[in-house]
């Protein structure tokens, strides 16, 4: 299938294809448990929407995880992952801990040393919102990948700020530098980025609709509370007891973690082309 029906495709839709972007969106249990005992309730419910909805998605190997951190969300995704780059060498030393990972390299992907075009699939999670350059690293994650392989990566929306807690300008600048957000894009935005590396987006899912963030904002905010450089929340989060993160945990399982365009997320896949 060339560029140009993919475009198409994209934009008209097939009835299959919307089914699918329309599809209730569930994380089991064990993963939700996973994610709120290990990265608090506030990220455990974000982290919790990414898994899923990289979960519908194929990896063609060899797979390079962008920005992989430490590895946990791709090891909820993946059993093994051929690449992680990140320039973090702590958060890599975790990231080795797992046995996810092939090979882990401590550089930005643009001097990653990969041969081009040997990639099957670049996967990156919530990674590309935070670069100040994102035109490089799109032309870069373009030259490693090979004719007709992919990029799948997930970001914050336009929608993002709208949805929170408080509508103010300035409240919703403050959450976003606390977050480090430079590029929260619309699918148009990132479809004209992605057109001008030389990759073609195929598929666009949204995540979290607006009720979801409001709660995902509101339970954050006392997690950014610090008493002389302490977290009182973390603290109090890491004595939940067990049946109490069970019963947290069954909650965020049952809840539909889709929604309609935007979303406070999406999931966005573009290709190479063949």
């Amino acid at each position: 299938m060339g560029t140009v029906r993919i475009a198409l495709l994209n934009r008209e839709g097939s009835p299959a294809r919307k089914a699918m972007e329309h599809r209730v969106l569930h994380l089991p249990r064990s993963d939700c448990r996973i994610l709120l005992e290990r990265q608090g309730p506030s990220l455990g419910l974000w982290r919790a929407a990414e898994v899923a909805v990289l979960r519908e998605q194929r990896f063609a190997p060899p797979v390079l995880d962008l920005g992989c951190g430490d590895g946990l969300v791709t090891s909820l995704v993946l059993r093994r992952v051929d690449y992680g780059v990140d320039p973090s060498i702590a958060a890599l030393a975790r990231a080795d801990a797992l046995g996810l990972y092939g090979e882990l390299i401590a550089r930005p992907v643009e001097h990653a040393g990969i041969a081009p075009g040997s990639i099957g699939t670049v996967l990156s999670n919530s990674v590309l919102e935070h670069l100040p350059d994102p035109a490089l690293v799109l032309r870069a994650v373009a030259r490693l990948l090979r004719s007709g392989g992919r990029l799948v990566f997930t970001t914050p929306s336009e929608g993002f700020s709208p949805s929170l807690g408080l509508p103010f300008d300035a409240y919703r600048r403050w959450r976003n530098r606390t977050y480090g957000h430079l590029n929260l894009w619309s699918p148009e935005r990132w479809r004209s980025e992605l057109d001008r590396a030389g990759l073609s987006v195929e598929y666009v899912r949204a995540y979290l609709r607006p009720s979801l963030v409001r709660l995902w904002d509101l339970i954050d905010l006392p997690q950014q509370l610090r008493l002389r450089h302490a977290a009182p929340f973390g603290a109090l989060w890491r004595r939940l007891p067990a049946a109490a993160l069970e019963y947290l945990a069954a909650r965020l399982s049952a809840c539909d973690l889709a929604a309609p365009p935007p979303g406070g997320g999406q999931l966005i896949v573009a290709c190479k082309a063949a």
